[in-house]
């Protein structure tokens, strides 16, 4: 016998939790939090996503998706490879809200802080989002290098790890310490001192 139809939409369901994850932490985000931002009752939420953890993982799995996605139209529209470099790089930090109300800093880093130490599956899911963004953006800083707009006096893989070094000390920055206009400020500063 077949169940009733589901009465609500996943993927807005899944951009809530991501929200509310993102906005307050794993830990600090409580079922009946979720229930509140979702709209959805307790045991409807564990029918279609399991548990609190397995709702996180989908939700940062989305997170992620979502990131990628980005990045690949920026890398697609910019007119030069140093240009979309810029443009991720820059469009990482526009997707922090520093208003008072917003998700601070960025989830991924916030998860690879918060829950990939001692979360097994966390951490995999971060390590194989880390090594597809380190791939592709090796890649754009060697066709920036071959372009003559990026000194090929480094190896494409230590000035992409350099960038995303930085990148992950300014998204833990942006959750207390600085604005989004000093993020691109320092950005704009950082990528001029390595490339």
């Amino acid at each position: 016998m077949a169940g009733r139809p589901r009465q609500f939409d996943e993927d807005q369901v899944l951009e809530q939790a991501m929200s509310a994850f993102w906005a307050h932490g794993y830990e600090a985000t409580s079922m009946a939090h979720l229930v509140e931002v979702t709209g959805l009752y307790k045991g409807s939420i564990y029918q279609a996503f399991g548990n609190k953890h397995q709702l996180f993982v989908k939700s940062l799995h989305r997170y992620l998706d979502n990131m990628r996605v980005q990045k690949n139209h920026l890398l697609k529209e910019a007119k030069t490879p140093l240009e979309g470099i810029q443009s991720v790089l820059h469009g990482m930090i526009d997707t922090v809200n520093d208003d008072d109300g917003c998700p601070k800093g960025c989830l991924a880093i916030n998860s690879l802080v918060e829950l990939a130490p001692h979360d097994p599956e966390v951490n995999a899911v971060m390590d194989e989002h880390m090594n597809q963004m380190m791939a592709s953006m090796i890649q754009v800083v060697g066709e920036a290098q071959a372009s003559g707009q990026v000194s090929d006096q480094r190896p494409a893989q230590l000035i992409t790890l350099l960038m995303m070094t930085f990148m992950s000390g300014l998204a833990t920055l942006m959750k207390a310490r600085i604005s989004k206009a000093e993020a691109h400020q320092l950005l704009d500063a950082q990528l001029k001192a390595i490339i």
